[in-house]
C-alpha cells in the first residue's frame, strides 16, 4: 500500500515517520509532500475560502492515480476530504483529525480538545462537535500564544504551552485531552502513558497497519 501525506509543516514528517516506525509501517510505504502555503493562504482569509478549496480538491484528484491513500494531516485543510469524490480510481482522502475526533467520541465522558493555530479552530469545532453527537460535547479551546511560538521556531516552548495546557485540562477534570493538530503531538512525549493526551497521527495510521 502507498500512502501520501499532505502536511503543511516539515516538522510533521517525523512525527509521522515515528508513529508509522511504532506500527510496523515500512518508510517506503508513506511519501510526503509538504506545502506550506496552502496554510499560508488560509490564515491570511481568516480559514479556506471556497477558491482555496476549489484549488485543493484540484491538487487531490492529481495525485490520486499514484497512492492508494491520501492523509490530509493539516486540520484547517482537513474539511476538503469531507467533500472530496474520486470516481477514477480507488484512492481515497482522508482528514488525520476525524479519526482522531472517533476516538473522542468512542471514549466520552468530559473531553477537551485543544488548538495551537486559531486557523483551525471553526474546522475543528465542526469536526468534534457535530449537531448529531449524542451525550457531552468536547470542549474546543485554542492555547494562547502557542502558534506565534511555533512559527518563530521555539519547539521547546511551543512543547512547554500544549504541556501546561494539558495538566490545566487535567486539573479542571477533563477525562480526556486531545491534541487537535499534528505538530502538537511532539508534546505527547512529555507525559507517562497514563497521562499521554490522545494525538492524530498513530490513530490514523493505525486504520492502515
Amino acid at each position: 500500500m502507498t500512502i501520501a501525506c499532505l502536511h503543511t509543516a516539515a516538522s510533521n514528517i517525523t512525527i509521522f515517520d515515528q508513529a508509522a516506525a511504532s506500527l510496523g509501517i515500512a518508510p517506503t510505504t508513506i511519501s510526503h509532500l509538504v506545502m506550506p502555503h496552502l496554510l499560508a493562504e488560509a490564515e491570511l482569509s481568516g480559514g479556506m475560502t471556497s477558491q482555496q478549496q476549489a484549488q485543493i480538491t484540484a491538487l487531490l484528484h492529481s495525485l490520486t492515480p499514484w497512492f492508494d491513500a491520501i492523509l490530509i494531516t493539516c486540520s484547517t485543510l482537513g474539511p476538503v476530504a469531507d467533500g472530496f469524490h474520486n470516481a477514477a480510481n480507488d484512492c481515497q482522502v482522508y482528514r488525520t483529525d476525524r479519526m482522531l475526533a472517533d476516538e473522542v467520541h468512542r471514549r466520552g465522558g468530559k473531553s477537551l480538545v485543544l488548538c495551537a493555530a486559531e486557523s483551525t479552530l471553526a474546522a475543528t469545532t465542526a469536526l468534534f462537535c457535530p449537531s448529531t453527537l449524542a451525550g457531552l460535547p468536547p470542549e474546543v479551546r485554542l492555547i494562547p500564544d502557542a502558534w506565534a511560538t511555533f512559527k518563530a521556531g521555539d519547539q521547546q516552548g511551543y512543547r512547554r504551552l500544549i504541556k501546561d495546557a494539558v495538566n490545566q485540562a487535567r486539573q479542571q477534570g477533563a477525562d480526556h485531552v486531545a491534541l487537535a493538530q499534528v505538530s502538537m503531538a511532539v508534546a505527547a512525549q512529555d507525559f507517562t502513558e497514563e497521562q499521554r493526551p490522545l494525538t492524530s497521527p498513530l490513530l490514523a495510521l493505525q486504520r492502515f497497519a
